[in-house]
């Protein structure tokens, strides 16, 4: 008999990123897509249903051998009511039933979850928290997401919205979010923020190192471009740089204190940055964090990087699928 065959499919701003895997979580094919998120959600989900019959190819199975999909998705999704009400980084999929919709498509049950959950389990369970039983994970990337894994369980909250870090309002008369509220985390301290922020530098004639970068890049500014730009002495993109970290680390101060977790995991492009992201939060939280709690939490880069959020889907999956033959 063929063991059981699981998708997971990881659906981001600019991303979608698909595996398949055998019941015991090895992952035998893997594929990804630019998100089409200006076609709207009829698109997005047959880019969602292709993604799955490409890793089946890939990996010369048959759909008679795909038991379940998970899908992992940024934006509010009710864990009560199964639909993602709102996707601050991909417009158009308000109300949005993934699990029924793509079910009808691949005829298999589809298991939806909030991808920043997906992710600190993921990682909890085989990264950098392995071992760890109370964990914050944040991506910092296209946006800021969190995703909370307290006594060894992800932690939901009533409807599913526990861990929204990101829209944390961190500076109330600031940028507007793409949850319609001004001054979010996300505003301020995510990759597409440096990259807004080192834009408008470039436009006001600020900036001549990260002007150069940008032009070596075809124009193009990320945050990467900006970290490489402060590192090489760009005083504005120092400026730019120290305003995201100095927000995300009274983010960060703040949920230690709240949740007092073991560890915190940072994932997401921006942690690419390593210490010139890192040592700064460190000492934030050791400077500004209740000092018990400051003493008893480890700061992590994360390790699976992509895989973060389909490796928590596979093991919900896992879960669910050991609840039904129980």
């Amino acid at each position: 008999m063929q063991d059981k065959l699981y998708a997971a499919i990881d659906l981001g701003g600019t991303k979608i990123y698909a595996v398949l895997a055998e019941n015991g979580g090895r992952i035998l094919s893997s594929v990804r897509y630019d998100t089409q998120a200006d076609e709207g959600p009829e698109a997005i989900l047959e880019q969602m249903a292709t993604s799955v019959r490409e890793v089946l190819a890939q990996a010369g199975a048959g759909p008679d051998r795909l038991s379940a999909v998970g899908v992992c998705l940024a934006g509010f999704f009710d864990w009560q009511r199964r639909f993602l009400i709102q996707s601050p980084n991909i417009h158009g999929l308000e109300q949005f039933r993934v699990e029924e919709r793509l079910s009808q498509k691949l005829r298999v049950p589809v298991l939806a979850e909030n991808d920043a959950n997906a992710a600190a389990l993921g990682e909890a369970l085989c990264g950098a928290a392995q071992g760890s039983q109370d964990v914050l994970y944040l991506t910092v990337s296209t946006g800021i997401g969190a995703g909370l894994v307290l006594g060894g369980q992800i932690y939901r909250g009533t409807r599913g919205f526990a861990g929204e870090a990101g829209h944390m309002v961190v500076k109330p008369d600031g940028f507007l979010c793409g949850c319609g509220r001004h001054g979010c985390l996300e505003t301020v301290s995510s990759g597409t923020a440096i990259a807004r922020m080192a834009n408008e530098a470039l436009q006001s004639g600020k900036a001549a190192l990260l002007r150069e970068l940008a032009r070596q890049q075809g124009g193009m500014v990320s945050a990467a471009t900006v970290f490489r730009a402060a590192r090489d002495g760009d005083e504005t993109a120092q400026e730019i740089i120290s305003e995201a970290i100095y927000y995300l680390g009274i983010a960060l101060v703040n949920l230690v204190n709240v949740l007092n977790p073991e560890i915190v995991v940072i994932g997401g492009g921006v942690s690419a940055a390593g210490e010139e992201l890192f040592v700064p939060l460190e000492k934030a939280i050791q400077n500004y964090a209740v000092p018990p709690a400051a003493a008893s939490v480890t700061l992590r880069q994360a390790t699976l990087g992509v895989e973060a959020g389909v490796r928590g889907m596979l093991c919900l999956l896992a879960e669910a699928e050991n609840g039904r033959d129980g």
